[in-house]
């Protein structure tokens, strides 16, 4: 999923969109949209969210691994290409932290505090649609070839959506497991994630990112990178 979101950022600012407004605007429907009416469920301590989270997360980088091969139909080089975005991994376990410290989602304690729980197979479905509808409507103005990279990028996200639900239908998601949930407040989450993201200069990031994709097969983006590095200066030296 990080993945996905990272490619689909890249393709923002080729664009010229506002990348993480783009990308966290719709965050409050979804969870809305995945909430289950009428159902109750214990909030999670802080604890048991680290422990689903870090387990969630293994096994969506898992996922990653399984799906990359999807590249293969747009790159000649998708090992290198996958490279490209596995070293700015960190920059996005960073937002994940930052989000997951900061959104006030769990208790200290265990306490038997109920909360609206959203179903969690909704949430992931609703956010990859999000993703690809919303990448698609910023690049439908683009070359065929930049729209063949959006579609990849769209079957990408849900190989890894479809794996990621297939590995927890044998036991259960950790938080189904646990008889828990975070509580995701929409205006809390949303500007949590906001402030999260302002951690990555990714104007900066995007120059070097597109640099290194054209390098690993992606010739189609050469074109950008240049503007994208320009890009990257001014807002390094504004900084």
């Amino acid at each position: 999923m990080l993945k996905t979101f990272l490619i689909s950022a890249l393709l923002f600012t080729v664009v010229k969109c506002d990348v993480f407004d783009q990308l966290t605007q719709e965050t409050r429907k979804i969870i809305n949209d995945s909430l289950i009416p009428g159902a109750e469920i214990r909030q999670c301590t802080c604890e048991e969210q680290s422990e689903c989270v870090k387990e969630m997360k293994t096994q969506a980088f898992e996922c990653v691994d399984t799906c990359w091969d999807k590249f293969g139909s747009i790159s000649s080089k998708p090992d290198e290409l996958k490279k490209c975005f596995s070293d700015r991994d960190d920059l996005m376990d960073s937002v994940l932290d930052c989000f997951e410290h900061n959104v006030d989602s769990c208790l200290a304690k265990h306490e038997d505090k109920k909360i609206q729980p959203v179903d969690i197979d909704k949430m992931f479905t609703l956010g990859v649609e999000r993703i690809n509808k919303t990448s698609a409507k910023m690049t439908k103005t683009l070359s065929g070839s930049i729209r063949k990279i959006v579609d990849t990028v769209g079957e990408f996200g849900l190989c890894v959506k479809d794996c990621f639900v297939a590995k927890n239908k044998p036991e259960g998601y950790c938080f189904t497991r646990k008889d828990c949930q975070p509580s995701i407040a929409d205006k809390k989450a949303r500007k949590t994630l906001k402030t999260c993201t302002k951690q990555i200069d990714f104007k900066k990031e995007a120059g070097e990112l597109c640099e290194c994709t054209v390098k690993a097969g992606l010739n189609e983006l050469s074109q950008y990178c240049p503007m994208l590095k320009l890009i990257g200066q001014r807002g390094g030296r504004k900084g």
